[in-house]
């Protein structure tokens, strides 16, 4: 073995069991790879996990009174009921579904994918690939705000600033 190597491999994440008063997380994506990667990611650092393929799905699960996360993570572009259509949908369930914060994610997103998630209700937008502690660092502050009755902050990275650069809007949490 190489002596710099470590012996597991960098992209293997040592497997976490939750504690029983952990945050839920709702993430949904059509892609298996991409649920498998965020699960793995989130029960890292401590989040239960649950996992929608689609919008439909996932809208099912929380206006049944099935689920109720304590926050959203979704692709915008997936087949049947899309990311955008899907907030739009939860935002107008009405308490305490509609008040689920909500971060959007798109591998395609240009400015007007951005303009729409965040009108439909969307807290922050990103951009796949995303930086991981960057999604860490906003489900957490998104947590943090609901949880405290405070501003939820929409995070985005800006259509023409460089990746590392975000936009930073507020909204009331309803």
């Amino acid at each position: 073995m190489n002596p710099r190597m470590t012996p597991q491999p960098h992209h293997s994440i040592p497997a976490v069991v939750p504690p029983a008063n952990c945050f839920t997380v709702l993430v949904i994506d059509d892609l298996p790879a991409n649920r498998v990667l965020l699960r793995k990611v989130l029960q890292s650092a401590g989040y239960a996990v649950i996992e929608a393929v689609d919008g439909d799905e996932a809208l099912a699960l929380v206006s049944e009174r099935v689920l109720l996360p304590d926050l959203i993570v979704t692709d915008i572009e997936m087949p049947g009921m899309d990311g955008v259509t899907l907030v739009d949908r939860l935002r107008r369930l009405g308490s305490p579904s509609a008040l689920i914060p909500v971060i959007a994610a798109s591998g395609n997103a240009d400015e007007l994918m951005r303009r729409d998630a965040l009108a439909a209700g969307c807290d922050v937008f990103l951009t796949k690939p995303f930086d991981l502690s960057l999604l860490l660092r906003e489900i957490g502050l998104l947590i943090k705000a609901r949880r405290q009755g405070g501003l939820l902050r929409s995070v985005v990275p800006a259509g023409d600033m460089a990746p590392n650069r975000i936009e930073l809007r507020l909204r009331e949490a309803k």
